[in-house]
């Protein structure tokens, strides 16, 4: 069985044989971001089916990221998202607060 853990080409796809616990959790946040493909979706979504511990552990994680997605919807002040911008530039182009006009 491929161990999805372990890194390398060979964990970059569930093996197809079987998912155990340790693949299913590995992959667990790439399935809730939909960032497996079909294959490996499948797979681990057959395993939380049949996997309470896991199924438990996929509903903490969704609840979580539930929680964050809604907590965190504020956004910055204009004038503070201005002066972010304006520093980014300036660290990006730094001559362009050297040039100054011939008056």
């Amino acid at each position: 069985m491929t161990d999805v853990l372990s890194g390398g080409d060979a964990a970059r796809h569930l093996d197809h044989d079987a998912v155990d616990c340790n693949q299913a959790l590995g992959k667990l946040f790439e399935y809730l971001d939909a960032e497996l493909g079909t294959p490996d979706s499948e797979l681990i979504r057959a395993h939380l089916a049949e996997c309470a511990p896991c199924l438990g552990e996929y509903d903490v994680e969704v609840v979580v990221k539930n929680l964050v997605k809604r907590c965190c919807q504020e956004s910055a002040p204009a004038d503070l998202r201005l002066r972010i911008h304006e520093r980014l530039t300036i660290q990006h182009h730094p001559l362009a607060t050297d040039v100054r006009p011939d008056a």
